[in-house]
């Protein structure tokens, strides 16, 4: 009896995870037309829809979701079997380039689950402070950006949108007495990250405090050094989720308004083309994707 094809059943494994035909696609390298195929296909062969389509999104039916989990375990051994076999392929190295902040932030909590789940990849992140056209010839194999310029090159999707947050020590208000209106952030040292040096800027003119010069601070070129700042209680800082979410759950960093006066930024991530035969560079790209809350 003929059996669906591998790479019909990886691109279904996909599909089934990230509900979304585009952003399979997307992870693929391939076009969503070309995803939407070999789902008809898949589900033409088995005689069984596998995907419920609504108005904007996906859900798996029961049986779908019965034959997600057992193609990616499938998928999974497999992977695993070729790993074992041929030993020159055991280690295999996957170039990330993100920026600092990202990546203590966000990448370095979670660096040793990923270990764990993918002993045979040699997770390189590169945090250089290179000019976009210096890093794409840095043959990284994967990117992460939130410059704009990034939305219009071709195998980029967007990762995450961070919200940009006022933050501060808990010690800063007596009495646990959160701020009520943006203004009221001129009583405060207000402290600049660099590279994110517009965020003050915009945020005061989001909440429509135009007449009002950004007050100069404490300029710092790195995240970490501008947490442990306002952990002192040096002043107020624009953090960015999820990336300073552990420090929020922890209580050392708090909220500095009672009402969610935030900004957003999207990070992008860039795949090569030549990822779709990389399954180490294409693991990882999944992992990054999967930890997005």
């Amino acid at each position: 009896m003929k059996r669906p094809r591998l790479d019909i059943l990886r691109t279904f494994e996909v599909a089934g995870r990230r509900l979304s035909f585009s952003l399979a696609a997307d992870d693929l390298n391939i076009s969503q037309a070309a995803v939407s195929q070999q789902i008809r296909q898949l589900e033409a062969y088995l005689n069984t829809p596998l995907f419920v389509r609504h108005h904007r999104r996906l859900s798996l039916t029961s049986t779908g979701q019965a034959y997600l989990d057992g193609v990616h375990e499938a998928l999974d051994r497999l992977d695993s079997i070729t790993d074992q076999l041929f030993p020159g392929r055991q280690h295999q190295a996957v170039t990330l380039h993100c920026t600092s902040s990202v990546a203590t932030l966000w990448l370095a909590p979670q660096l040793k689950s990923f270990q764990q789940a993918y002993p045979n990849i040699d997770l390189r992140i590169n945090t250089l402070d290179l000019p976009h056209e210096d890093r794409r010839s840095a043959r990284a194999d994967l990117e992460i950006f939130t410059a704009g310029v990034v939305t219009k090159e071709t195998h980029t999707a967007k990762l995450l949108t961070s919200t940009i947050v006022p933050v501060c020590s808990a010690k800063l208000f007596s009495g646990g007495k959160r701020l009520d209106k943006p203004a009221d952030v001129l009583n405060h040292k207000l402290i600049h990250v660099l590279g994110y040096d517009d965020d003050w800027h915009r945020w005061f003119r989001k909440y429509q405090l135009n007449d009002i010069s950004v007050p100069h601070g404490l300029s710092v070129d790195s995240s970490l050094i501008a947490i442990e700042a306002v952990q002192r209680g040096d002043g107020i800082m624009l953090g960015r989720r999820p990336f300073i979410d552990r420090h929020l759950k922890s209580g050392e960093l708090v909220e500095v308004f009672k009402k969610p006066f935030h900004l957003y930024s999207d990070y992008y991530l860039r795949k090569p083309p030549q990822i779709a035969g990389q399954p180490a560079s294409s693991r990882v790209a999944a992992w990054l994707t999967d930890l997005v809350p």
